[in-house]
């Protein structure tokens, strides 16, 4: 039953909810503010000293709501410190009616019995995944190869951009109350800065005067460096990787303008930077290679899709 309160518990603290004695467990209620921190105790705690007290008079120790605590998720344990009394008091009433459940042997009867194996089968698988990812290991040479077979996935590029948006409605003034360029005027004038550009004149010069980037037009264009994890579109960053140092990219289109993209500078970050993430890629690719196994070794191959057909509930027959 410990999985399944929990998970109630997890619902009620996502939703940003406290339950209330005076309501069914599980029932939202409005949100209430943590209380103040309090002073550090001046008494050293020991697992023997009360803390806490029930309504009834059942007095409860450090130890006893270690206990209870260390059965919730990490994330909620600090949350159910912050709200000792709300969260003892729901945890202790999912423990009272789990424990009166068992004595009625709700635990065995369907649909709770089926219920019940099915979130203990997902809690134990999830604890093996968990067990696998932990035990993988990397070797140095493992790494050291992985970033010289590899080094496209560690570039960096030091780009200047020259950026023109474009309107649906042209009509309308932007933002700086001026016309805004559609689609087909903000293509052809960036066709032309990049003209300009191949003929000789100055990127930083034209980002200047012309990009809607204004942060970076202010310093001709540097748009910084872009890293194969920069979260940026999949296409900008396609553009830009696909560049050597002193090339510019065609027009890059995205949702409401246009890019034009030159490589300053382009550079493999040395492996003392990147190697906590060459371990991860490696960790990652073993745990998705060990789960390819998995899933092809209970891969289902269904021989009659008949018998699958969801079953219609019985309907009602009118008496006549």
């Amino acid at each position: 039953m410990k999985y399944l309160a929990t998970s109630l518990l997890f619902s009620l603290f996502l939703c940003g909810q406290t339950p209330t004695p005076q309501v069914a467990p599980g029932t939202p209620a409005p949100p209430v503010e943590a209380p103040p921190p309090q002073a550090a105790p001046a008494v050293p705690i020991t697992p023997d000293t009360v803390v806490a007290e029930l309504a009834d008079g059942k007095k409860l120790t450090a130890g006893e709501i270690d206990h209870i605590f260390a059965g919730l998720p990490p994330q909620l344990q600090q949350q159910a410190r912050m709200q000792p009394d709300k969260v003892l008091m729901q945890l202790l009433m999912y423990r009272y009616m789990a424990e009166q459940a068992e004595k009625a042997n709700l635990d065995k009867r369907p649909p709770w019995n089926a219920t019940l194996e099915f979130q203990r089968m997902q809690v134990l698988a999830q604890a093996e995944v968990n067990e696998y990812k932990d035990k993988i290991q990397v070797s140095q040479e493992d790494q050291e190869k992985q970033y010289k077979e590899n080094p496209d996935r560690f570039k960096q590029v030091k780009v200047k951009v020259i950026h023109l948006t474009f309107s649906a409605t042209p009509d309308k003034p932007g933002p700086d109350g001026k016309k805004m360029l559609s689609e087909a005027e903000a293509k052809a004038k960036i066709d032309e800065l990049r003209k300009q550009i191949l003929a000789g004149e100055d990127f930083g010069k034209l980002a200047r005067e012309n990009s809607d980037d204004k942060t970076s037009a202010a310093k001709d264009g540097d748009y910084g460096t872009i890293k194969q994890n920069s979260p940026y579109p999949e296409p900008v960053k396609k553009a830009v990787f696909a560049l050597k140092e002193g090339e510019m990219s065609e027009p890059v289109k995205q949702a409401n303008g246009f890019y034009l993209i030159r490589a300053d500078s382009v550079v493999i970050q040395p492996f003392g930077e990147v190697r906590a993430q060459v371990i991860e890629e490696l960790r990652q690719e073993r745990f998705n290679e060990w789960m390819k196994g998995l899933q092809a070794r209970f891969t289902v191959k269904v021989d009659n899709p008949a018998y699958f057909v969801p079953k219609r509930a019985p309907q009602l027959q009118t008496v006549r």
